[in-house]
């Protein structure tokens, strides 16, 4: 073992109808990023989740046999998350769907797995001048929003990402968001 990875390896003549069967450990954990405003992001496995965002693909340009693209956002981004850190695993819910007929999973309504969480919105967490999200502010945030169950998917499922999620308290730790101004 090498810090926290595990290294095996089989050694053996192999025949035909041989196989090996690999089971991953599969909690789900946060990874608390200090140097990113104490916002955290959501493991299960081997894999990290995003924000379940809708997607809206407008051309950009290009030519017709190598268009251009850009993805707009049809769904709001803007939340952080309700998250128990002592037992992350209870903060979440997976739900398991049913494997893409096209065998396509990478797309972010064909995930065969989602985790659902509590999530309030930001409302003051907008877009930045150039249209792209705003930078993080510390956690934990405060939100007077409603609570709303959201879902992430496996971050290589979506072409929009929010993987780096603002925690939300309400205590004296937690932080207002503020708007920050628009360019001139």
């Amino acid at each position: 073992m090498f810090g926290s990875r595990a290294y095996i390896e089989i050694n053996r003549q192999w025949t035909d109808g041989d196989t090996v069967k690999l089971r991953l450990p599969m909690e789900i954990r946060l990874r608390k990023w200090a140097k990113n405003q104490n916002s955290v992001s959501v493991d299960r496995g081997p894999l990290t989740y995003s924000l379940k965002i809708g997607e809206k693909y407008v051309r950009a340009g290009g030519t017709d046999p190598w268009p251009a693209w850009e993805i707009h956002p049809t769904t709001p981004w803007n939340y952080g998350l309700i998250v128990d850190e002592n037992q992350p695993g209870s903060s979440f819910e997976m739900v398991r769907k049913m494997w893409p007929v096209d065998d396509q999973p990478f797309e972010v309504n064909a995930a065969p797995i989602e985790l659902r969480a509590k999530a309030k919105k930001i409302t003051a967490w907008e877009k930045d001048p150039l249209g792209l999200v705003g930078n993080l502010q510390p956690s934990p945030a405060k939100s007077e929003e409603p609570i709303e169950t959201v879902s992430l998917v496996p971050m290589g499922c979506a072409r929009l990402r929010i993987s780096a999620f603002p925690t939300l308290g309400d205590g004296p730790e937690a932080h207002e968001w503020t708007t920050v101004a628009a360019a001139p």
